[in-house]
Parts: C-alpha cells; structure tokens; sequence
C-alpha cells in the first residue's frame, strides 16, 4: 500500500535495472521496455566472435590489424585469453573472489548468466595490474594452467599429447610470455628470433652445462676464486647472450661456445693438477672446439627442449629443469651487471655452476630437481642483494 501511494505521488517509477528512481510520467510499468534483454545478446555475440577466432585466427589477425592497427596487439591478446578459457572447459586460470567484491550487488546478479567457465576465468584485480598496464598476460602466464588433454589433466606445454604434436619442430623456445599459442615458438620467434640462432644458443646452454661441471670438480680440487675467474665470467656473458632479445648473432653466439672449449680445457689442467677428479658425464665431456657455426647449429638441435624432454623421459622432473634454467639465466644476467660495477662473489658462483651442473643431467630426480630449483631461487635473492650493495655503494 505505502508503494502505490508512493507511486501515485511522485508519478516516478522504480528502475529495476539500476535500482533508482526514474520519473516516466503516462508510462506503465509493465509496459516498459526490458532493457537488460540485451546483455545475453551481446555475450552470445562475443561468444560467436571468440569461437571463430578460435578456428580462423590469421584471418582474424589480418582483419584486425588492418582496421585497429594501433590496438591489434592488445586485442589479439583479449581474444587468445578468451578463446582459450572456452576451448579448455577444465581451465580455472586465478580465483575470481576480488573481482566479484569489485563489482556492486546489482552489476554482479546482472553478470550471473556468464557460463560459469568464463565467471570462474574473470582475473583478480591484481592481474589487471600488471607490468603490462593491461593485464590479460598474467591470465596466460600466472599459474600453471590445468588442461584436460584426452583423459588426462597435464601442465601447459608439458603434456605428452603436446610433445607428439611438436616431436620434431624447426625451433621450440618458450623463455618468454609471449611464445606462439601460448607454448612455445616452433618457426620462428614472437621476438624475430630465428631457428638457426635458437638451435646456435640451445647449444650454448649445453656448453655452460659442461663447463659447469668441470667448474665443480675445480672447487672441489681446490681452485681459488682468481683461478676460477675466468669460467666465472664467461658464464655469466654466454648466460646472459641467450636471454630473449639481448644476442641473434650466430656467429657471436658460436665465439662464446669456443670460447667455452678454451675455458673446458684451462679448467681440465687445473683439476689435473690439484689432482682432483675428472668429472665423468656425459655432458662434460662433449667437445665441440672443432665445429663450425654449421656444425653447432645442428648440433643445436640435438639438444633442443624436446629432445632433452624424451631423453629425461618425465614431464614433472624436466618441468623443473626448465624452471631451473630459466631462472638461472635470470641471476646470470643480474651477476653479470654486478661484475660491470666492480662486484663478484665467488660463493655465488659456486652455487650457480652447481645449479647448472644438476640441470645437465637427464636422470629424473624429483626430489633433487625440486631443491635445485629452491636453490636457484635463494641465489636469485642473493645475486639482486649483492646488486643492490653494489648500486648503493
């Protein structure tokens, strides 16, 4: 009763769409146009919009760089985050609990209809403030994100369905968030990358591997910190080159791996002269001193991410070698800005050569890769520490 009196005075009517007061004089009620009809409308039409870009991505690619060329990264970007939420009903990508405290009561009733795999994909307000100022990459890249693969659920880009799919790929290089398909560049680089220059700094990680473990059986000889000097820094540079768009020069990449030789064969006479031991793996005894740059490429692809992935054998032990070479290119870089401003610190060093020579073996050692890579990250905050000693002083 107090309603219809109310109603009769004001001659205003109640919104039921945005819960206010909206004077409609001569308008019934129930003659209003129902405005929020529209919304499933234009969620389907997004839909439809995500699905053929989920089947016709280059045309969509085209068609949008052509009409927003300014914008056609950005969106792109939208429209991979979305397709890939629908493609993979098992995706649950981070926990939408921020973004619905975000949202009003009434916007969030209004949203409800979502499918609940796009409600529970909506990011927390901590990815929309991302380093990118947009947010949709730490949707791609915040978590492992679960897939339901045939009738098993893998990580992104681990699974044994995904290596059959790509067992013999011209490049495989995943370093960074923005790899094709959200996997890995398998042609060519997001970056420009080539094959050849992929395959010529694989093969340069499998050198600082070796010398890695020489550099072991070194310290345990009992080699000084100017005695190791030498494999110290070379590390840290031929580390560093392999980071996404700091070296594409093949030939420089093949002088920092013959390089690498002189420095292997300085390390062998220093061991055998402390009488140390001669380490016996595999990996520390590969030569490659007398290759060409044509020869270390190929010899590049022997030692591609796939191909050390079959060797190991185990997708969760090698997904841990592939944390722990990453992030030691990471503290690498850093140690290496550090040694520009006058500061080394041989115990770091120590633990990064013992890092990588854990990370040449293809034993699945759960157990050990896991603390290795807790290690790489304990040197990680000692490297940034001695670069911000060495910045402050």
């Amino acid at each position: 009763q107090k309603r219809q009196s109310w109603h009769r005075t004001s001659k205003s009517h109640h919104s039921p769409i945005i819960g206010s007061n909206i004077a409609l004089p001569g308008i019934n009620q129930s003659h209003r146009p129902q405005n929020y009809i529209y919304l499933p409308i234009i969620i389907l039409t997004i839909i439809v919009i995500i699905s053929l870009h989920c089947f016709f991505r280059s045309q969509t690619h085209q068609i949008i760089t052509s009409l927003l060329p300014d914008w056609n990264h950005r969106l792109l970007l939208i429209l991979d985050s979305l397709a890939k939420m629908l493609h993979h009903p098992a995706t649950r990508i981070v926990s939408s609990t921020v973004a619905r405290r975000a949202l009003t009561s009434h916007a969030a009733a209004s949203i409800s209809i979502l499918p609940e795999r796009l409600w529970a994909a909506l990011p927390t307000s901590s990815s929309l403030r991302s380093s990118t100022g947009f947010g949709w990459n730490d949707i791609n890249n915040a978590t492992f994100e679960i897939k339901n693969v045939g009738k098993s659920i893998t990580t992104r880009g681990m699974s044994t369905a995904s290596s059959t799919a790509i067992s013999n790929p011209a490049m495989f290089c995943r370093q960074c968030e923005q790899t094709q398909d959200h996997v890995a560049c398998r042609t060519v680089g997001v970056c420009g990358k080539t094959a050849e220059t992929s395959a010529m700094q694989d093969a340069l990680v499998h050198t600082v591997k070796s010398i890695s473990l020489w550099c072991v059986a070194a310290r345990d000889a009992g080699a000084t910190a100017e005695e190791m000097y030498e494999a110290n820094w070379w590390t840290l540079r031929s580390t560093f080159s392999t980071l996404t768009n700091v070296n594409f020069d093949e030939d420089r990449i093949a002088e920092f791996i013959l390089e690498g030789q002189k420095v292997k064969k300085n390390l062998a006479d220093l061991v055998s002269e402390k009488g140390g031991m001669a380490p016996s793996d595999e990996v520390a005894n590969v030569d490659l001193s007398s290759k060409s740059t044509a020869e270390l490429e190929e010899y590049g692809y022997t030692v591609s991410v796939p191909n050390l992935q079959r060797t190991m054998g185990n997708d969760d032990c090698f997904s841990l070698v592939e944390v722990g070479t990453y992030a030691l290119k990471g503290a690498c870089a850093y140690a290496a800005h550090c040694h520009q401003l006058g500061y080394m610190d041989e115990e770091i060093m120590k633990e990064i050569h013992q890092a990588f020579a854990k990370l040449a073996s293809s034993e699945p050692d759960m157990s050990g890769l896991l603390g290795n890579a807790l290690k790489v990250g304990e040197i990680s905050g000692k490297v940034l520490k001695l670069l911000d000693e060495a910045h402050a002083n």
